[in-house]
């Protein structure tokens, strides 16, 4: 039974003051009720959740009318994402709570389609019900990033030892002390900010980080926590942002933290304190989301363990609230025609590899940035990392739109990749620009970029009009969508589709061979910009797979598999080209992001 207490019987059954805490912002009582609901009453809704995820059945969560669930940083609906593909739960995992802010969380791994994952949650508990849910899930991928052996996790029983009197810390006080290990890892030049026991150990996505021939990576350059952040090896991370710390146990003293560690890679080499030159594990930039937990003792941090996964870059959380909105860019072409969208795009693309030159573009007063879909600011991400730029891109200007879109080949310290990008004007300025980068790190498909893609004027008789190529292009993702096996009657006999530079497909064959039914929806379509001249369209997507079915069958009845086991979105930039009424190809260029992504 849940020990759901009474704000009233506490008061009769004490004779001492209750304790009272200052009233934040939008806090509705400043009489905190730490009988609302108990440690074993929380570890009790968490066993709920976790038993409910073990069964796959999310209608067995006791879920409050109004919730939030998140996987990876993105707002999505309970059922979704991890709950469509898991297999398996650890039977046993950390387990950690707080009456004070009603959280709990768990660490552990999960099975999904047959494949391990790195998993941890977090839920908030609210009269009686669940209405926070904060999941992280780390698959393994190409990226580099520590994955252990999930069939031998060991949670360190510490976790669950009750401290003598004199070694516990206040709520405050461990608070600043996990606080101190974000600031020692942002910027880690060897100046060590926080306490560390000297038997320190750390467990990373079910790794040992700091003891060697243990674990991977940091373990073997040197053991130990407060050792390797003396050395600078985490020099990398530009800051550690959105920190909340969710829970704090002074009993046990624990504090279960989240955020991201941002990794600019505005270089790929440094110098580690001792004079050794250090590689980036990545060219470009990044960011990992986190939930991690501390066990603090006599005021040293003595274990870590933390869950982590990369994300795109400057990735938001929406507990920490909510999320930028980019401004409205509206123009015509009276004020900014084909010369003026091709002059502006010229500049934003000839700033990005001389990185302090973006201060002297044409702004205007309000401006918005994204890249692969996260709001960021200027001068971050690519403005950091790029060295070069396609000298021969594709430039498509559309005055009607006000829009010019820009595909090409990008160089991130040194390393190529394909970058699609729009530029919206406000007036004569420049209002928005949106970044697609689609990186080698990904997989196939996927062919190295020499420069953009050329396609010649064609000529006057044989062009389609904008509105006969705009509904060529509805007819496309419509037959997309419904799956049935219909062939839009737009394809040139010899159309080919192409992928992140990589011919891949006559373009009819995935809509007759039924070879699209992996993708459960193609959503949020925009068109990005038209030119009639080249019969070109441009148009962005975001394709989601739910991962939850893992085999099809086609037209001719052959099996087939969806080409990874967990629930992805991809942004898509597809680049159509007609000729004579006709789309004789089709390029596009993709992005992974986490399961749900919505544009901004």
């Amino acid at each position: 039974m849940r020990k759901i207490g009474l704000f009233a019987a506490a008061l009769v059954a004490t004779a001492s003051p209750l304790p009272l805490y200052a009233q934040e912002a939008g806090q509705q009582d400043a009489v905190y009720d730490d009988l609302k609901c108990d440690r074993a009453c929380l570890l009790d809704m968490l066993g709920e959740y976790m038993g409910a995820l073990r069964a796959a059945t999310p209608s067995a969560v006791p879920l409050a009318d109004k919730y939030m669930f998140t996987e990876n940083n993105v707002s999505i609906p309970m059922g979704k994402g991890l709950w469509g593909t898991v297999e398996g739960v650890d039977q046993v995992g950390l387990e950690v709570a707080d009456p004070q802010t009603q959280n709990a969380a768990w660490f552990g791994s999960v099975i999904e389609n047959g494949d391990p994952a790195i998993f941890a949650v977090r839920i908030h508990v609210k009269d009686g019900r669940i209405d926070e849910i904060e999941s992280v899930v780390h698959r393994k991928t190409a990226l580099p990033a520590p994955f252990g052996d999930t069939t031998k996790i060991a949670h360190d029983p510490e976790f669950n030892a009750i401290l003598p009197v004199e070694q516990r810390r206040s709520r405050a006080r461990l608070k600043a002390i996990a606080d101190s290990y974000f600031d020692t890892v942002e910027v880690n030049d060897g100046q060590v900010f926080a306490p560390f026991a000297q038997d320190c150990g750390r467990l990373e996505n079910a790794i040992s980080t700091t003891t060697r021939g243990e674990g991977g990576g940091a373990a073997n350059i040197v053991d130990g926590c407060e050792a390797q952040f003396k050395l600078g090896l985490y020099r990398i991370n530009k800051r550690v942002r959105e920190r909340l710390y969710s829970i704090i146990d002074e009993e046990r003293g624990i504090v279960v933290a989240s955020g991201f560690f941002d990794h600019a890679n505005e270089w790929n080499t440094y110098k580690l304190t001792d004079g050794r030159d250090f590689k980036t594990a990545l060219n470009w930039p990044n960011s990992i989301t986190l939930l991690e937990a501390f066990r603090i003792k006599d005021a040293e941090i003595s274990r870590v363990e933390a869950v982590f996964t990369y994300v795109p870059h400057f990735m938001h959380n929406p507990f920490a609230g909510p999320d930028s909105t980019p401004p409205a860019v509206v123009t015509s072409a009276d004020e900014c025609g084909k010369q003026c969208l091709t002059s502006l795009t010229s500049k934003v693309m000839a700033a990005y590899p001389k990185r302090g030159d973006w201060k002297k573009l044409p702004w205007a007063e309000k401006v918005g940035y994204e890249e692969n879909s996260v709001g960021l600011q200027i001068n971050e991400g690519l403005w950091g990392s790029t060295t070069a730029v396609d000298a021969k891109p594709l430039v498509i200007a559309d005055e009607k739109l006000g829009r010019a879109f820009w595909l090409g080949r990008i160089e991130e310290n040194g390393q190529p990749a394909w970058g699609a990008f729009t530029i919206s004007a406000h007036g004569d300025k420049i209002g928005r620009i949106e970044a697609v980068v689609r990186r080698k790190e990904y997989g196939a498909p996927y062919a190295e970029p020499k420069s953009g893609p050329a396609f010649s004027i064609v000529p006057a008789s044989q062009r389609t009009t904008r509105s006969s190529m705009l509904a060529a292009v509805d007819r496309f993702y419509e037959a997309a969508n419904a799956q049935n096996g219909t062939v839009p009657a737009d394809f040139a006999t010899d159309c080919e589709w192409g992928m992140n530079g990589q011919t891949v497909s006559p373009c009819a064959a995935p809509f007759s061979n039924r070879r699209l039914q992996s993708i459960e929806q193609i959503r949020d379509r925009k068109v990005i910009a038209v030119d009639e001249e080249r019969g070109l369209v441009a148009v962005s997507t975001y394709e989601d797979f739910t991962g939850a079915v893992q085999r099809f069958t086609d037209a001719a009845g052959t099996t087939f598999e969806d080409s990874l086991p967990y629930p992805r979105t991809l942004q898509v930039i597809d680049l159509f080209r007609f000729v004579n009424g006709k789309v004789e190809r089709i390029d596009a260029y993709t992005s992974e992001l986490p399961y749900g992504v919505k544009p901004r």
